[in-house]
This record gives C-alpha cells, sequence and structure tokens, in this order.
C-alpha cells in the first residue's frame, strides 16, 4: 500500500498577464515570461513536497540531493531504528526529537 500523505494546500495565485500589444514588443515577452515563471515556481514548489515519502526504512530516506530538495523540518518516520520513531531534517542531518543525528 502507498504512503498517502496529508499535504495542506495552499492556494497557488494565478499569474495577473499583461494585456498584450497589438505590435511586437520584446518588453511584453519579458513581462509575460516572468509572471508565468513566477506562477509555475508556486505549482513546483507544492508537487515537489508532495512526492518526498514519509515514511519507511533507513536506506530509503529521502536525501538532501537533486531534485526535490528537502524542507528544513520535512518528517520522516524510521522503520528501521529501534524503537520507530519519527524524524526531521534540520538542514544537515536527519535528526530524533532530542535533536540527535540519526
Amino acid at each position: 500500500m502507498a504512503n498517502e500523505k496529508n499535504i495542506p494546500l495552499r492556494a497557488s495565485k494565478a499569474p495577473n498577464l499583461p494585456i498584450g500589444p497589438v505590435e511586437y514588443s520584446h518588453k511584453y515577452q519579458d513581462e509575460i515570461n516572468n509572471a508565468l515563471r513566477q506562477y509555475f515556481a508556486q505549482v513546483d514548489n507544492f508537487t515537489q513536497a508532495s512526492v518526498i515519502p514519509d515514511s519507511g526504512v533507513t536506506a530509503d530516506r529521502p536525501l538532501d540531493t537533486g531534485t526535490p530538495q528537502l524542507q528544513i523540518g520535512q518528517y520522516y518516520f524510521d522503520t528501521s531504528l529501534t524503537p520507530k520513531r519519527p524524524i526531521w531534517w534540520n538542514g544537515t542531518n536527519w535528526v530524533d526529537a532530542t535533536g540527535t543525528a540519526v
């Protein structure tokens, strides 16, 4: 059975696209590209967070390499630890509730 996540949905804001000129304008193209870049950055931030597993064995812990990137405070329930327990990413290491790297 796949792990399900309860991720709070943050509403993305649709881009406020500038009204296009009658003739081609390099400035308009830059403005519209910037608006779309910001919008898709919001979408990327949400979708990346939703694909990080939230539990499993130590060997399957997410690593802070590539995409998606781990966020400080990212939760993971490690089923290989004794006792099994939740751990959090502190920006450098996975730590338990006492702050000890695990």
